[in-house]
């Protein structure tokens, strides 16, 4: 990377192998960073990245011990450190295509699989620098966008986040100020689309529910709604949005109902739809998600297509395995 100064950038480095620990910090130095905070222990991660501001994240993931993934997830959504943005590469030892998969599905920018070269690992921090995705947001997804072909997101879905790695490699010191600034912008921006998607999914559920020819047993699953409203009601908190606060938890006491199958009724389902649509009003001062409706009512077509097709015994009867479609 003759063309790149990483000298100054911050790199963060958890491993909890402390010879692979070694091995990664000095391909790190050898690329050209020099600033690196080495840790192997999950407490001193988490410390450090509450600490501090970091421009780039490497972290072993292949460890059973430790929810790498899971802690990726909270960068991403502003819960673990000051630049949720800084570009995140997991390391891992195991190649399956499941392990990997669910690396890549937790929000990191790649994954690089062990034992890599320095060229290979260069190469790979180059692409996340100088062409890294746009991000996009679902009910359960904050991260890169991994989709292709028809299923890209567009440019009104997508959002460029700002990339301190890349202002400090290319010494732009306007572009490293802008991106600083353009941190608080992105979670505003990125706390709303999480709130309306979070919002949609509840409804989207609740309106699979009145058509009785896909019937509750079939794809209605009480924990998965429970789980929606409650990241609902903490996203709100965490945004100080108090009154929106108090709708989503009378959210979730309406769905407490669910647990008995007998509660499980249109009116019911209805009443669900019209609290969740309240809680995105109370959060949004008042803007409704009639711009959704069509996107709503899409996303249900789709979902309801594909029960109605699902050959039996294939798995394919609850909304957490078909993961809401565009949700």
């Amino acid at each position: 990377m003759a063309e790149m100064d990483l000298q100054r950038a911050a790199v963060l480095l958890f491993d909890p192998v402390h010879v692979n620990l070694r091995t990664t910090r000095y391909a790190l130095n050898e690329i050209g960073f020099k600033s690196i905070e080495a840790c192997s222990a999950i407490e001193e991660f988490q410390r450090h990245l509450r600490e501090n501001n970091w421009d780039m994240i490497v972290a072993e993931c292949s460890s059973p011990k430790v929810d790498v993934f899971k802690l990726v997830r909270m960068i991403r959504r502003g819960e673990a450190t000051p630049n949720p943005y800084a570009v995140i590469a997991l390391t891992s030892w195991t190649r399956d295509g499941g392990h990997v998969r669910n690396a890549i599905e937790s929000g990191a920018d790649d994954v690089i699989v062990r034992p890599f070269s320095t060229q290979f690992a260069e190469e790979r921090i180059r692409t996340m620098i100088r062409n890294r995705k746009a991000f996009v947001v679902t009910s359960d997804y904050v991260g890169p966008d991994r989709r292709s072909g028809e299923r890209a997101a567009s440019a009104k879905d997508s959002l460029i986040v700002p990339n301190t790695l890349q202002a400090k490699a290319d010494g732009n010191e306007d572009q490293l100020r802008e991106a600083y600034q353009g941190i608080r912008e992105a979670k505003k921006q990125i706390e709303g689309e999480r709130i309306r998607r979070l919002a949609m999914r509840v409804v989207v559920t609740a309106e699979l529910q009145f058509d009785s020819k896909a019937g509750p047993a079939k794809v209605f699953d009480p924990a998965d709604m429970m789980r929606t409203a409650r990241e609902l009601r903490d996203q709100l908190e965490q945004g100080g949005r108090y009154e929106a606060v108090q709708v989503a938890e009378a959210l979730i006491d309406h769905v407490r109902n669910f647990r008995n199958p007998e509660e499980r009724n249109v009116k019911n389902f209805r009443l669900a739809k019209e609290l969740a649509i309240g809680t995105f009003a109370a959060y949004a001062d008042g803007e409704t998600l009639e711009k959704a409706k069509d996107e709503i009512a899409s996303t249900v077509k789709a979902l309801r297509k594909r029960l109605s097709s699902a050959a039996p015994g294939s798995g394919v009867r609850d909304l957490p395995a078909l993961k809401a479609a565009s949700m």
